[in-house]
């Protein structure tokens, strides 16, 4: 494992419990026995899959840190779901896959170290990549496809503002010539993009980690294209929030 995974495991490890707690005091769910061995076995269960995960090359990694941090927590909202605990959030906060609202948006709200450990590994494994196609004339960056002009500007400003290159495409005509010449590190696809679909069914085909967002993203729509292929299928206020949070190489 390469000191930043090592450093970003131990972190986020740690950060569990405590922003567990701190999300259950704010969202008002009762810290009983049920809770703290679930905490605790969430914890143990985050611990050996992010190990495994980290131990891989980043080319060959899957799951972004923050995936598998959201995913032990739904042993967590599972705990509460058997003690009939009700969700205390507003419904448009939840979503299918965390009806209690525990899943953190970014690394910045686990704490100074973890948010610092995953931006460090964030850069050494977008190193490892771009670095990697060194020998090519172009950049490996993230692609961007999207409609709505505001939305494109600010999703292209919070990657850049984490070092890395980013560009919009408008077409799949632009996405093709882009998987051709082997620029595209990962991509983010607005589902009510009118060309959305072709577009999704090209960066999948060519194996490019994707990210869709949008606004009818509900359980038969996400099923559908994460059997298709995509990585990661997100409401668009959520993802507009904190684009990084969700792309590969950066999440």
């Amino acid at each position: 494992m390469v000191p930043e995974a090592h450093h970003l495991h131990t972190a986020l490890v740690s950060a569990f419990p405590a922003y567990t707690t701190k999300v259950f005091s704010e969202r008002g769910y009762p810290l009983d026995r049920r809770s703290v061995e679930a905490i605790e076995a969430a914890t143990a269960v985050l611990d050996s899959t992010l190990a495994i995960e980290l131990e891989r090359p980043f080319r060959e990694q899957r799951r972004s840190p923050l995936e598998l941090f959201r995913a032990a927590l739904d042993l967590v909202a599972e705990a509460l779901g058997e003690g009939e605990i009700a969700p205390t959030v507003a419904a448009d906060v939840t979503t299918g896959s965390d009806p209690y609202g525990l899943a953190p948006g970014s690394s910045s709200v686990l704490g100074a170290e973890a948010h610092s450990a995953h931006m460090a590994w964030g850069a050494a494994k977008a190193a490892a990549f771009t670095g990697g196609a060194a020998a090519k004339p172009t950049v490996q960056m993230f692609i961007i496809v999207s409609s709505n002009r505001d939305d494109r500007e600010a999703i292209i400003a919070a990657v850049r503002d984490r070092g890395l290159p980013c560009r919009a495409e408008r077409n799949p005509a632009g996405v093709a010539a882009a998987i051709a010449d082997g620029s595209v590190l990962a991509a983010a696809v607005d589902l009510s993009h009118r060309s959305g679909r072709e577009v999704i069914a090209r960066l999948v085909a060519a194996s490019v980690p994707t990210v869709v967002y949008g606004d009818a993203v509900d359980d038969l729509v996400t099923t559908g294209l994460l059997t298709q292929g995509v990585r990661t299928v997100v409401e668009r206020e959520r993802f507009l929030a904190d684009p990084p949070a969700f792309l590969p190489a950066l999440a």
